[in-house]
């Protein structure tokens, strides 16, 4: 008896956390030109450290991301990526480092 109850609790528990879920914006960073090599994903809120610079693709899903020439967010802010669209090239960037605003 106890087992039928507490599915339905969990169930309702994991439903509970997925409605919650918010996607973020995300930045792909890739290691060499026209989006080869490795790729790196970066959507964390805050500064992010950059690894590749090769090409990038950007999907704006509410967050703008901030982009630094420089490692740590540090300087002058760049470029500002959108919040609400993407963006992409496919030659090498300068950008270091970048900023999710949240």
């Amino acid at each position: 008896m106890k087992r039928i109850l507490l599915v339905p609790a969990l169930t309702a528990g994991i439903i509970a956390l997925t409605a919650g879920a918010a996607y973020a914006s995300q930045y792909i960073a890739y290691e060499g030109p026209g989006f080869t090599g490795r790729s790196v994903l970066i959507d964390a809120c805050g500064p992010s450290n950059i690894p590749f610079h090769g090409s990038y693709k950007w999907f704006g899903d509410g967050q703008a991301g901030r982009m630094y020439n420089q490692p740590n967010t540090q300087g002058p802010m760049h470029f500002r990526l959108p919040a609400d669209d993407g963006a992409e090239q496919r030659t090498p960037v300068g950008w270091q480092s970048i900023f999710i605003e949240c």
